[in-house]
């Protein structure tokens, strides 16, 4: 089937005997013109299948858009993956009117509720990009909801929330997956531990509930735990582990410290599954200390947030689905390279 032809602005000025700069203003909304001309020029651009070039109306109104991006300090080369995302839609967006005013708060912070209200409340952001899993933060984006700033969160959702959408993994099938790798990697026999560094947390809770599902189907793979390390001194948790681990024939790290493991002598000789790429774990992998990773495409969560957050604000345009869902990969010695 061929294209259908792209009408032009000059086409429905000369259709309708009027001036190109007429028709501009009408298809621009920049008024002026009087309402039967307004009504004959809307009418032939429907006519015609006119579509309205969206990027040259943004250049031609000439407004910025701000969007401030909340960024976590741990773990800093994940969160440095998605920072590269949000930096891939500045550079795609900038000559539009999008500035991105970056928000970086500890996630063990007390008072980065306060420094996300404060940017709220000064009046400076026309819209906000956070991760959620933060109880206190669902007062915050219901808060900026109400008054009128459009919220989306991205990594971690807050499916409570008023926010307008979500932008990462499915955190349920995400352990759903390190069970079934897991499983089929032991032959269906063997004892596992779980490790999680929150009982609390949305994605830890998640991600403990897929995993503990998946592995129902595999009778012959024996769960222990959950075991809680801190993650202020893995090494002191782990070593606070030695009886646990030195029973079991596999590891599921489920935070983000599964490097710390790789390091440990406990862990050495079993298969260890964890998430999310770093150098340090590149470097595990091809040693062979960790078997594998599942990886959930950290640029992607970062970069589309910000797209449609810019086009909802900017353009108006429609936020179609409550969640965009970012495909989880499973990451080994020979395709590591790829994920960093």
């Amino acid at each position: 089937m061929s294209e259908r032809k792209r009408i032009t602005k000059r086409e429905i000025a000369e259709r309708l005997g009027l001036s190109i700069s007429t028709v501009d203003r009408v298809l621009n909304g920049r008024g002026g013109v009087k309402p039967e001309t307004y009504r004959r020029v809307m009418e032939a651009a429907e006519d015609l299948h006119y579509s309205v070039n969206k990027s040259a109306s943004l250049l031609s109104k000439g407004r910025e858009v701000t969007i401030g991006v909340v960024i976590h300090e741990y773990p800093s080369d994940f969160w440095v993956q998605i920072a590269s995302g949000v930096e891939d839609a500045m550079v795609e967006l900038r000559d539009f009117g999008l500035h991105v005013e970056w928000i970086r708060v500890s996630d063990a912070d007390e008072s980065s509720q306060k420094i996300i209200l404060d940017r709220i409340t000064s009046g400076k952001i026309d819209g906000l990009a956070l991760p959620g899993g933060n109880l206190a933060y669902v007062d915050v984006i219901d808060g900026a909801i109400d008054a009128g700033v459009p919220v989306c969160t991205f990594n971690i959702d807050a499916p409570s929330s008023k926010r307008l959408f979500y932008v990462g993994c499915d955190y349920a099938n995400a352990g759903r997956l390190a069970a079934e790798l897991m499983a089929k990697l032991l032959r269906g026999q063997g004892k596992v531990a779980l490790i999680t560094d929150s009982w609390t947390s949305f994605q830890s809770q998640q991600k403990i509930i897929g995993f503990r599902e998946e592995l129902s189907y595999y009778p012959g793979v024996k769960l222990v735990g959950p075991l809680k390390m801190e993650p202020e001194d893995p090494n002191l948790s782990i070593l606070n582990m030695e009886n646990d681990l030195s029973t079991v024939d596999g590891i599921y790290v489920s935070n983000a410290e599964v490097h710390s493991f790789a390091m440990s002598p406990f862990a050495s000789g079993k298969v260890l599954i964890g998430h999310d790429m770093t150098p340090d774990v590149l470097q595990d992998l091809n040693r062979g200390a960790i078997t594998a990773v599942i990886c959930q495409n950290p640029r992607q969560q970062g970069y589309l947030p910000i797209k449609k957050l810019f086009g909802h604000i900017a353009l108006g345009e429609e936020i179609k689905k409550t969640a965009y869902i970012t495909q989880l990969e499973i990451v080994m010695r020979r395709n590591a390279e790829f994920y960093i």
